[in-house]
C-alpha cells in the first residue's frame, strides 16, 4: 500500500506547479527561455505588421487627399489623349488658336494632373505674344510634371522655358507706372522667381 505521504508525493510530481495561483503559474520568471523567444518574437511581429499597416494607410489617405506631391509626374497613357494632343499641336502651328485653345481647355478639365495640355496652352500664349501668361501655365506644367525641366527627359522644355522668363521679367518689370496699380504684379514677380529657381535648379 502506498502511505499518504507517498501519494503525495506523486500526485505532487504529475502537478508541477499545485497550489501556485494563475498568476504566479504564467509569471515571466516560470517561462523557459524559448516561451520567451516565442513572446518577444511574436511581440516584434505585430509591431512590425502594424507600422506597415499604418504606413499604407497615411499613403492611400494622402494619395486620396489631395497632397500636391502625390499628383506630379502624372502622365496620361491613352490613344484618345494622345490624338488629342497631336491636334492641339497641329492647330498652334497652323495658327487657329481658337480651336486650339477649345481643345486644349477640354483636356486640362478631363485630365487636370497631367501638365502636358498647360504646357500647350503656355505655347498658346507665347504665340500671342503673352508671356506673363505663358510663365503661369508653363509653372502649371512643371509642377506637375518636373520632366520638362530635366534636360535627359524627352519632355525636357528647359531651353524655351528659360527664353518665356526672359521675356515674362521684362513685360513685369518694363511698365513701372502700372506696378501699384496691378493687384497681380506682386504674384507673378513672385512666380517669376520660382521659376527661375526652378530652371536653376534643374538639368537644364
Amino acid at each position: 500500500m502506498t502511505s499518504e505521504d507517498d501519494k503525495h508525493t506523486l500526485e505532487s510530481c504529475r502537478i508541477g506547479m499545485a497550489g501556485h495561483s494563475d498568476e504566479e503559474r504564467f509569471s515571466l520568471e516560470n517561462l523557459d527561455r524559448f516561451d520567451k523567444l516565442v513572446i518577444i518574437a511574436v511581440t516584434v511581429i505585430a509591431l512590425a505588421g502594424s507600422l506597415l499597416l499604418f504606413s499604407y494607410t497615411g499613403q492611400d489617405q494622402s494619395l486620396r487627399g489631395g497632397n500636391s506631391l502625390s499628383r506630379r509626374a502624372v502622365v496620361i497613357i491613352s490613344p484618345e489623349f494622345d490624338n488629342k494632343l497631336k491636334v492641339a499641336k497641329t492647330l498652334l502651328n497652323g495658327g487657329n488658336l481658337t480651336k486650339a485653345r477649345e481643345l486644349i481647355s477640354s483636356m486640362i478639365e478631363d485630365y487636370p494632373y497631367d501638365g502636358r495640355p498647360y504646357m500647350l496652352l503656355g505655347d498658346m500664349y507665347v504665340r500671342n505674344q503673352q508671356p506673363v501668361a505663358a510663365m503661369l501655365e508653363y509653372r502649371k506644367g512643371v509642377d506637375l510634371n518636373p520632366d520638362f525641366l530635366d534636360k535627359k527627359a524627352a519632355l525636357f522644355r528647359g531651353k524655351q522655358i528659360k527664353n518665356i522668363l526672359e521675356e515674362a521679367r521684362l513685360a513685369i518689370g518694363g511698365d513701372l507706372e502700372k506696378r501699384s496699380e496691378d493687384p497681380e504684379f506682386e504674384d507673378h514677380l513672385e512666380i517669376y522667381y520660382y521659376m527661375l529657381r526652378r530652371v536653376a535648379g534643374s538639368c537644364g
